[in-house]
């Protein structure tokens, strides 16, 4: 498994960071040229190659968490309401989106400089600049629902490349 995810996400080498961000809790982040793609009737501009995350996973600088995925259900510090009626999946409120914004901000000079994965759907991206994304899956469920992560290019519509409990799997 190790050397296929090294293989196919090798392709993310060199290229720049566009962007990241979540759909509720499924991590996003786009990579490489940014095309026009159609989708629902609408021309959009996104990143070519998009890795969904769906695991636990956290990007790292210098030994610290810059941000992780328990960052969805905590406030951003600018909260100042009652905790019991903090809503976490409203985009804005959490620690996530604070932080994304921040790591994010100067995405321009931040590249894909290795891959790194292992036996059971482990991945590390190396950035530019001292920056690692790690992806761990956390979860020994083993079917059909138990997807990590996947990667796809939205330029060519290929199969996604998907890890899950099941292994690899291209849908």
């Amino acid at each position: 498994m190790k050397e296929v995810i090294i293989s196919e996400l090798g392709k993310l080498v060199g290229l720049k960071l566009q962007d990241a961000g979540r759909a509720s809790n499924l991590f996003w982040l786009g990579f490489g040229d940014i095309i026009q793609i159609i989708r629902k009737g609408k021309t959009q501009e996104s990143a070519e190659y998009a890795l969904h995350i769906q695991c636990s996973w956290r990007i790292t600088l210098n030994n610290k968490i810059v941000v992780a995925s328990r960052d969805f259900y905590s406030p951003s510090s600018e909260w100042d309401g009652d905790i019991e009626k903090f809503d976490w999946d409203i985009q804005g409120n959490n620690r996530f989106d604070e932080r994304i914004k921040t790591f994010t901000k100067d995405k321009e000079r931040l590249k894909v400089k290795k891959i790194e994965s292992d036996d059971v759907g482990g991945l590390k991206v190396f950035l530019s600049d001292g920056y690692k994304l790690e992806a761990f899956p956390d979860s020994s469920e083993d079917d059909e629902q138990s997807e990590h992560w996947r990667f796809f290019n939205r330029k060519d519509n290929s199969p996604h490349f998907v890890a899950t409990g099941l292994g690899i799997e291209k849908v």
